[in-house]
C-alpha cells in the first residue's frame, strides 16, 4: 500500500462551506454559505436577492475596521479571517468618512448614530465625535447623522473621563459619566415638583426629556426646566 503524498491530501478547508454575513442598512445580518472561498461582489449581492445589481452598492468590512465598496467583479477571500461581513444597500453612490486614521464608506446619505458608533467600534470607554468647523459634535445613539457628500467627513474616538460637569440653570453639577434616567436627573438637580426637565441642545433648542427616558450625560451639557403647558407657576 502506497502512502498518499501530503500534497495530494484533501484540503478540508476547501471542502468546508464558508460563511458570509450580509445585511442591508438595517444591520440585520443574514448568514449565507459558499463552497468556493473566493466570491465576487456580484455573487454576494445575488445571494442576498439584490436585483438588478446596478441598483445596489456592495460594501465589505475589512479586518482593520475599514469599509470599502466593491466592484461587481471584485473578489473577497472568505478564508481570510475578518473579511466575511458585507453590506448590500440600494443606492447609486457612496459617502466617504474617516474615524481617526481609518477610511470608511457608507451607501446612504444618513445613518443612525447607533449604527455609526458600531461601525466606528465605539465602546463605553470612548465617545464618537464629529469634527466640525467650530469643534467637536458628539454622536449619540439616537441621532441621525447626515454625510455632507462634498468632502470626506471626519470623526474621532475620544477617551472619556469618569465624571462630567453639567449645568442645571445657574448651578454646576458633577455627575458620573453614564446613562441617567429622566427621573434620576430630576432628583439630582432638585427640579421643582411637577416641572419638566429640558436639555438645551448646542443650537439653543430645548428638548424635553420624557418620563422613563435615558440620556448619556456628557461634559458641558446644559439643562433647564419648565412648567407644563396649561399649568401656572
Amino acid at each position: 500500500m502506497t502512502d498518499t503524498p501530503l500534497d495530494d491530501a484533501p484540503d478540508e478547508r476547501a471542502a468546508a462551506k464558508l460563511k458570509a454575513e450580509v445585511s442591508d442598512e438595517t444591520f440585520a445580518f443574514k448568514t449565507f454559505t459558499f463552497t468556493d472561498p473566493i466570491v465576487t461582489a456580484a455573487q454576494i449581492a445575488d445571494r442576498f436577492g439584490a436585483h438588478p445589481l446596478s441598483d445596489f452598492k456592495v460594501l465589505q468590512l475589512l479586518p482593520n475596521g475599514e469599509i470599502e465598496s466593491m466592484r461587481p467583479t471584485e473578489t473577497a477571500n472568505l478564508r481570510e479571517e475578518g473579511r466575511e461581513r458585507f453590506f448590500v444597500i440600494r443606492s447609486d453612490r457612496t459617502y466617504s468618512f474617516t474615524v481617526d486614521s481609518l477610511s470608511l464608506e457608507w451607501a446612504l446619505s444618513t445613518i443612525p448614530g447607533a449604527h455609526l458608533r458600531e461601525l466606528a467600534r465605539a465602546d463605553d470607554r470612548h465617545d464618537l465625535v464629529r469634527v466640525t468647523r467650530t469643534g467637536f459634535e458628539p454622536v449619540e445613539e439616537e441621532d441621525i447623522v447626515s454625510f455632507t457628500g462634498e468632502d470626506t467627513d471626519e470623526f474621532r474616538l475620544v477617551k472619556v473621563p469618569k465624571t462630567v460637569t453639567v449645568r442645571y440653570r445657574e448651578t454646576d453639577f458633577e455627575l458620573e459619566r453614564r446613562m441617567w434616567t429622566t427621573e434620576q436627573l430630576i432628583e439630582r438637580f432638585g427640579v421643582p415638583t411637577g416641572h419638566k426637565l429640558d436639555l438645551i441642545k448646542p443650537d439653543g433648542e430645548f428638548k424635553e426629556l420624557k418620563p422613563g427616558g435615558k440620556l448619556q450625560v456628557r461634559e458641558g451639557m446644559e439643562f433647564t426646566s419648565h412648567v407644563p403647558v396649561g399649568q401656572s407657576s
